[in-house]
């Protein structure tokens, strides 16, 4: 079936002499795997190798057969052409970070236009915006929600937090209760929006603290979930910050 959609790139890894297979998180279909013949070869072509960079997001004509094999693109071209992310170093990181995280994280092959317009949107803003240092943390604590893991938020105004559960707690009456700043830092987080970022944490102590806190509770209570292999490039990004 031929079908026009938006799509968003995840990743894509080289196959054969030339071409590539290629992850999209697709507004119509969900996650979908594409084959694109010939892209790495030197002859003209219609589609440009350049269109998959991580978290580019595309318009396509697709041939989906939905027999859990390997799609393929008749036509694509970006529509959100990025400004500053392939310029700047920590953006670009921070795109391949989350790139991965979504590569090991959606694994649902339908629709989900909630989720499809909350990576969209959420890459608009950081492209351009100046205030993004912890931009990847709020991504992912609204993240959770997306994937049905969410922290039930109902006694937040207790002091601890219980990992396997997912809610706040008694330090002094949960064995699997932890407490501390990375507890406090991460309440923060949960009342705000992109464009309050930038006042919640200013060191990359205290970021490394909560992500490596993020995701140990993603390992929990996501199936197969693996540290991703770029955030140590992250940190050590961060430290310069």
């Amino acid at each position: 079936m031929l079908v026009s959609t938006e799509a968003i790139v995840l990743s894509y890894l080289k196959y054969s002499e030339t071409s590539i297979i290629v992850k999209c998180f697709t507004q119509s279909d969900g996650l979908k795997s594409y084959l694109i013949k010939g892209v790495r070869s030197a002859k003209k072509k219609k589609i440009n190798i350049g269109f998959f960079q991580p978290l580019t997001i595309l318009e396509i004509d697709a041939n989906h057969r939905n027999q859990g094999n390997l799609e393929s693109i008749r036509s694509a071209k970006i529509i959100e052409p990025y400004k500053t992310i392939h310029l700047e170093v920590l953006k670009n990181t921070i795109v391949l970070f989350i790139s991965e995280i979504l590569s090991k994280s959606i694994k649902e092959e339908e629709e989900n236009k909630s989720l499809f317009d909350f990576i969209k949107t959420s890459m608009i803003w950081l492209d351009s915006n100046s205030n993004y240092v912890n931009f990847h943390i709020q991504f992912l604590i609204k993240f959770l929600k997306h994937l049905g893991i969410s922290p039930n938020e109902s006694n937040i105004h207790l002091s601890g937090f219980d990992m396997l559960n997912g809610n706040f707690c008694d330090y002094s009456k949960n064995a699997n209760c932890i407490t501390g700043n990375v507890i406090n830092h991460f309440k923060e987080f949960l009342g705000t929006n992109f464009d309050g970022i930038e006042v919640t944490i200013d060191s990359s102590v205290q970021r490394k603290e909560l992500l490596e806190f993020l995701m140990k509770y993603m390992q929990i209570h996501l199936e197969d979930f693996r540290r991703p292999q770029s955030l140590n490039i992250m940190y050590d990004l961060f430290k310069r910050k």
